[in-house]
């Protein structure tokens, strides 16, 4: 570990603890750092105002560390893996798209070398959810028909396709109730660059939204398209699986911390 993955870990794991107080001694076995290396980030944080530190050693934290999207340095490894086992099965590109504010964010995505259409979507590109897409019917249909007549101008909803073809704003209502409840979307006929992409939604543990997973190909026609959807549309579903499962043994292991933190603390 670099000395920034030190101090990373040391502000997770007191994030974790909350407002219990914990032992320095079980933060270094824990986390497999050496007393002295910890002694040093303790001081930072403490002469920084982040901790407390009491006469017993025990580490009162006094910040809040948070993502935004909160996808660890587990989960994101496993993501990256079931995207890259999805390319080189199915020779699709593969995305993670997060949203923030108003707009569609790639978080990141496979690359397909031999690919028969660019996609200009990558790695930090980001896009308005005005335009209706798969992604942004489900992501709307999620907010609610008053939310979106508070934040946003329903007026200014459009197609996909190349003409970017503005909705009226009873087309935008319909189009958006019609993906309540649903986790599973796709654009068949492509959008203006000729991608065609199916996308999944993946929540945390709490029902909240945490990030699409789709798969995109060039818009050609295919023999059976109905078997293209349930294809993939099982593919996604099961690579969120793994990604559930990831999100629940990280929680398992987050309990029992605070348990042994309350344990210690007593």
């Amino acid at each position: 570990m670099n000395p920034s993955d030190r101090l990373l870990r040391v502000m997770e794991y007191l994030t974790e603890a909350g407002q219990q107080p914990v032992k320095q001694v079980d933060l270094a076995r824990d986390l497999d750092i050496s007393p002295a290396t910890l002694n040093r980030i303790i001081k930072v944080l403490s002469d920084r105002g982040y901790l407390f530190r009491t006469s017993e050693r025990f580490i009162v934290p006094n910040f809040r560390f948070t993502r935004n999207v909160p996808m660890s340095a587990a989960y994101l490894e496993v993501l990256n893996e079931v995207m890259a086992e999805i390319t080189e099965a199915k020779q699709v590109f593969c995305e993670a798209v997060v949203v923030t504010g108003q707009d569609l964010f790639w978080h990141s995505r496979t690359n397909l070398p031999n690919s028969q259409i660019e996609i200009r979507a990558k790695a930090g590109f980001r896009r308005p959810l005005y335009e209706l897409d798969a992604m942004s019917r489900l992501y709307m249909a999620r907010l609610g028909q008053d939310y979106i007549d508070y934040q946003f101008n329903i007026r200014t909803f459009h197609d996909n396709s190349p003409a970017l073809t503005p909705y009226s704003a009873e087309e935008a209502r319909e189009i958006i109730a019609a993906h309540a409840g649903r986790d599973f979307a796709f654009d068949l006929e492509g959008n203006r660059v000729g991608l065609r992409r199916f996308a999944l939604v993946v929540e945390d543990l709490d029902g909240n939204f945490l990030h699409f997973l789709t798969m995109a190909e060039a818009a050609l026609p295919v023999p059976d398209m109905e078997a293209r959807i349930e294809s993939y549309h099982r593919i996604l579903k099961e690579a969120r699986g793994q990604l559930m499962t990831v999100m629940e043994t990280e929680r398992r292991e987050a309990e029992v911390l605070r348990q042994a933190s309350n344990a210690g603390g007593g």
